[in-house]
């Protein structure tokens, strides 16, 4: 099981960045950033943040948690991490999220009403054009049909620690099922409960970090081996 940090982007930039390397110093596996374009949110370019991130840091794997497949053109997310997949080669993925405020919706001109159906789109074209592509994974909240498309592509599936109504339906149709899991330091024992292959911990601060750092001692991860994939999902 891979062990990192994320978090929503409801800090200043340099923060972000501070928080990133001092996940790597600490040993975690994974860093990611959330894409939201509201206060008090500061992440609208999660791609821009971790390709500085990249080169500030050298092993921590680097993603994102998530990036918006419903406003965004999806192929400017292919150009966007398709450089970050050059400029860190084999240390990058993705999370792609539908979004679920209807203000942030209309200010590129979508309708969230319209927003699954945007996603299974967006999806389509970002597969035809990045076939070269790191692995992917889909933020799945309430729609089973997110489990169905992470499913049906062989990719992963994240959810958060409190809504998981839709892992089982995910693991009996997927041919190679992992799963990641959003969680609070104070739901860890939800998010152990489904056996994700990637755990990630809402940090943020340094200081939080000494304090989940702490807490992830005390996980127990039997099946962890030192497979070369622990680092390329």
């Amino acid at each position: 099981m891979q062990i990192g940090v994320f978090t929503a982007g409801d800090l200043e930039p340099a923060e972000m960045v501070a928080l990133a390397v001092a996940a790597e110093e600490a040993g975690f596996d994974v860093f990611a950033v959330g894409e939201h374009h509201n206060p008090p949110y500061n992440s609208s370019s999660p791609a821009t943040l971790l390709a500085y991130i990249a080169a500030k840091t050298s092993t921590i794997l680097l993603s994102t948690a998530t990036t918006l497949i419903t406003t965004n053109d999806p192929a400017r997310i292919a150009a966007d991490y398709a450089t970050l997949h050059h400029l860190a080669p084999g240390r990058t993925d993705l999370v792609l999220g539908r979004g679920n405020t209807a203000k942030v919706f209309g200010w590129f001109g979508k309708e969230i009403e319209y927003s699954l159906p945007l996603t299974i789109e967006n999806y389509g074209v970002l597969r035809e054009l990045w076939r070269d592509r790191p692995y992917i994974w889909h933020a799945c909240t309430r729609s089973p049909e997110i489990a169905d498309l992470a499913a049906e592509h062989d990719d992963g599936l994240f959810v958060f620690a409190r809504q998981t109504e839709h892992v089982a339906r995910y693991r009996e149709r997927a041919g190679n099922p992992k799963l990641g899991v959003l969680a609070d330091d104070d739901d860890l024992g939800e998010a152990l409960d489904i056996k994700p292959d990637r755990l990630l911990i809402h940090a943020n601060s340094p200081d939080h970090l000494r304090q989940i750092t702490r807490a992830t001692t005390r996980i127990s991860t039997p099946t962890a081996t030192a497979d070369p994939s622990t680092h390329s999902p």
